[in-house]
């Protein structure tokens, strides 16, 4: 007997470690296995503790009850698997007063048993699987002590946590749940009837209905959805409801262009020399731990853009030059994505120099009487190169060229009475431009510059108005007008502001410009600052505001 006292601390140890061992092997098993994150159903049965907390009458506490069992059923609903209905019923019996009833001779004679009825919800894992409920029901109380047994109403809350194993089997390592419920005391005993009553249990858990998991899925996506051929793309995905303990792989495919790397969650594709149109890379995440349905596989789709060539126009000035003389050679070219741009030239004569944009041409002996012709091409090395090209009359050093004119000033329209609109083409200047029409139809070979100017004030506001003006004057020539002139023939330019609020017109015939002619103004290009019909209605508020500067020539 003396070693008693020595053995049970030993014995406790023993127990504790032995039960702390168990919980790690089965936390490490659980682990490992594919359970169950989305039941039906949920059955529990397992050993009940009760702490009454309470007195029957006469002032009999009721004691610890040792001896239980709690059972419970809990249906999940369908749209919402972690929410669920539950049903719990326990009994706990030969429990004992303080002090002990005489009349049963010491035999312990306490009962209680509760039937609860409420809302569960648990957190469900791949291992531990926590939860929280709250239940009202009723409570059979039957203390050991002269009343009879009662019914009455029961209510309270409380959770635990589940340990799962498999996919169908659970283990409920602890659940505790406080109930409230009143014993009604026949005989008189000073105390009071609630009862606030802790009940523990334990025991295993079935799970019902859970064929599988949820469907595992995976979304793609990619950095850039829009890129031009030579532009990397990102891409990367990622999966749900796949088991966070487990390592997955991931496997990615595309109908176009080289990854650079295929089995990481995000890849790099590789696009040059790809044509333009649209593409996508799928990827196809794994379980390997998983027996069936353990893959997902999503895309990411993404779109190879067209690009468009430049736009090239090549000029010269002059356009006729002497043996040794030089002529400025201008190739005004944009690139539509910004690109930038390389340049290259090639002439039928004389001596070329020159880089970028532009380039000078010099007459030789050899090239007297002759016109040549100067091609400047313009690349931005993703689209074909384009080409314009100008040409350039030689002469004689010295001698006059038959038949030499000049540009010829063909007269204004003038901006000032609409200062709502300041480039429309009024009724005034309408009159003007009908008539110059049927003059150009009259001169088959030469252009037409119209060169628009503004004051110092509309400058300083407006930097491109005299641009606007040029090409809404183009526009009526050509679209507005009865007599449509032939746009190839008409040039607009942007002078500056020495004419004030005004259009001139200046017809440049086609070859035998005198010495010393230039045209007024620079080009302004059409693309950006395009042409208005003089019907579009007055903006509401403030002036518009021409889109963008031209391009200088």
């Amino acid at each position: 007997m003396s070693s008693l006292p020595s053995l049970v601390p030993a014995r406790t140890i023993t127990t504790l470690i032995a039960l702390a061992s168990a919980l790690c092997l089965l936390s490490a098993y659980a682990s490992a296995q594919t359970c169950c994150v989305a039941p039906k159903d949920e059955i529990f049965g397992g050993y009940s503790w009760l702490n009454p907390n309470g007195y029957g009458d006469l002032g009999y506490k009721v004691l610890n009850i040792v001896e239980g069992f709690d059972i419970s059923n809990t249906y999940y609903f369908p749209g919402a698997h972690n929410f669920g209905l539950t049903v719990d019923g326990s009994g706990s019996f030969h429990g004992n007063t303080n002090p002990i009833n005489p009349n049963n001779s010491g035999t312990s004679g306490t009962s209680v048993g509760y039937v609860l009825g409420g809302l569960q919800y648990k957190f469900h894992t791949h291992s531990f699987s926590p939860f929280v409920r709250g239940f009202v029901g009723t409570a059979n109380l039957s203390p050991d002590c002269c009343g009879e047994t009662k019914w009455n109403v029961a209510g309270g809350g409380g959770g635990g946590v589940d340990l799962c194993v498999t996919q169908a089997l659970s283990i409920r390592l602890a659940q505790v749940d406080y109930i409230y419920s009143k014993y009604d005391h026949t005989f008189p005993s000073g105390y009071s009837s609630q009862w606030n009553s802790i009940r523990l249990a334990a025991g295993v858990v079935l799970c019902l209905g859970c064929t599988s998991n949820p469907q595992l899925s995976c979304a793609a996506s990619t950095t850039t959805a829009e890129v031009w051929a030579g532009e990397p793309v990102v891409v990367t995905s990622a999966g749900t409801n796949f088991n966070p303990k487990h390592n997955i792989t991931y496997a990615w495919a595309a109908n176009g262009g080289k990854l650079s790397a295929a089995n990481a969650q995000s890849a790099t594709i590789d696009t040059t020399g790809m044509a333009p149109g649209s593409y996508s890379a799928s990827s196809t995440i794994t379980d390997p731990k998983m027996k069936k349905m353990n893959t997902a596989t999503c895309a990411a789709p993404f779109i190879i853009k067209q690009p468009r060539p430049p736009v090239a126009s090549c000029s010269a000035n002059p356009t006729t030059i002497a043996i040794g003389e030089p002529s400025s050679i201008t190739l005004a070219a944009s690139d539509p994505q910004g690109w930038p741009l390389t340049y290259s030239w090639t002439a039928t004569g004389g001596q070329l120099s020159g880089t970028g944009s532009s380039a000078t041409l010099t007459a030789t002996k050899a090239d007297v009487g002759n016109t040549i012709t100067v091609t400047g091409t313009a690349s931005d090395g993703r689209t074909p190169p384009v080409s314009s090209s100008c040409t350039v009359m030689t002469k004689l050093p010295g001698a006059e060229v038959e038949k030499c004119v000049s540009i010829k000033d063909w007269g204004e329209c003038t901006f000032e009475k609409n200062p709502q609109k300041p480039w429309r083409v009024d009724n005034d200047c309408k009159d003007t431009l009908d008539k110059l029409s049927l003059r150009l139809q009259q001169e088959p070979n030469g252009k037409l510059d119209v060169v628009g100017y503004t004051d110092s004030k509309e400058a300083a506001k407006e930097p491109n108005l005299g641009a606007q003006r040029a090409v809404n004057v183009k526009y009526y020539l050509t679209t507005d007008g009865p007599n449509k002139a032939d746009a190839a023939r008409i040039q607009p330019r942007q002078g500056g502001t020495e004419e004030g609020k005004a259009a001139h017109f200046y017809f440049v015939p086609e070859i035998n410009l005198c010495s010393g002619q230039r045209e007024e103004g620079t080009v302004v290009q059409e693309t950006q600052i395009q042409g208005q019909s003089r019907m579009t209605p007055t903006p509401k508020k403030g002036k518009a505001k021409p889109a963008a500067p031209p391009a200088q020539q």
